[in-house]
């Protein structure tokens, strides 16, 4: 098997993970707003103790999982930065 063919093998079971994690991606937002119904202040969204609970967490299953566990913390906290912000916005805390 050529470099090209192998390449395009790897890209091809990438795009089938992408396929798994888009729609979970979808939930957690939806869930993420869900939650913003409960939190009445900017300090209650951005919920700083949440946070480091969340990522405490990631990072532990990384570990467990033999994965980059500072890679795996970093998209978690593109995630939860860009969560906070629709958040803020769908409440009316911060501009779009």
């Amino acid at each position: 098997m050529n470099t090209s063919n192998e390449l395009s093998m790897i890209r091809a079971q990438i795009d089938e993970i992408d396929d798994q994690i888009i729609p979970l991606l979808v939930k957690r937002t939806t869930l993420a707003l869900e939650a913003s119904k409960f939190k009445h202040t900017v300090q209650e969204v951005k919920g700083e103790d949440r946070i480091r609970q969340v990522l405490d967490k990631v990072a532990a299953r990384a570990r467990d999982a033999g994965g980059h566990e500072d890679a795996i913390q970093s998209i978690y906290r593109a995630i939860i930065t860009e969560l906070t912000r629709l958040q803020l916005i769908t409440k009316g805390l911060a501009e779009s």
